[in-house]
């Protein structure tokens, strides 16, 4: 255990862990298959109980790579024609369709908060930066609240995993573990708060146009 306590801080103490762990997200964002916010917390969880990487560094980190890779997603979007069009089309992931169905009830309405929340969402967020581009959504808008989104998000995955971290800090591997498990639960619970707010609007337009 201390062999594989002294491996995992040997790396963490490197100055490359910041760009990669942006490199990461910049992939996240394009194509989530591992979630970075995990590696957040991760990276988070271990300044929290060894004092390393810079936690701040960690954050910004994730700012530049979740900025970066969603404005390169809606650039990918606006570089495509009809996407949104194939996308309702493709039979796709279960993910992916429940991210579409999220965000077309969502983002007619609520464009803004819609950016800011599927930011919080891995499969959502890569759809709608996508969609967001093909329909020619005025860029600026786009990055003001992406960029409000992605600042809400890098702290919040990082802080989380540094709690974590501080409270097991005699046992950095499990305040890795505990950390993870939180942000887990974090982003469980404000997928299914997105959906309940949304099926509450749903009802109440339902009930209005009746």
């Amino acid at each position: 255990m201390d062999q594989i306590t002294q491996w995992i801080e040997s790396i963490m103490s490197l100055w490359v862990v910041y760009p990669l762990l942006s490199l990461f997200t910049i992939g996240d964002a394009l194509l989530p298959v591992v979630p970075a916010e995990s590696l957040l917390t991760l990276a988070g969880s271990w300044a929290g109980s060894r004092g390393v990487p810079w936690v701040w560094g960690i954050v910004l980190a994730g700012i530049i790579g979740g900025m970066i890779g969603d404005n390169l997603s809606y650039l990918l979007g606006a570089r495509m024609v009809k996407i949104g069009r194939r996308f309702k089309r493709a039979p796709g992931a279960k993910k992916v369709a429940h991210a579409l169905t999220w965000i077309n009830k969502s983002v007619e309405t609520r464009p803004g908060l819609t950016i800011i929340v599927a930011r919080f969402i891995p499969w959502a967020r890569w759809v709608l930066t996508i969609i967001m581009g093909a329909n020619r959504y005025p860029w600026w808008k786009f990055f003001l609240f992406d960029t409000i989104g992605v600042l809400i998000w890098a702290t919040q995955a990082t802080l989380i995993g540094f709690a974590g971290g501080w409270v097991l800090r005699d046992y950095p591997l499990l305040g890795m573990a505990l950390g993870l498990v939180i942000g887990s639960l974090v982003g469980v619970v404000l997928d299914k708060v997105a959906n309940r707010i949304q099926e509450m609007r749903s009802i109440r337009s339902a009930t209005s146009s009746a």
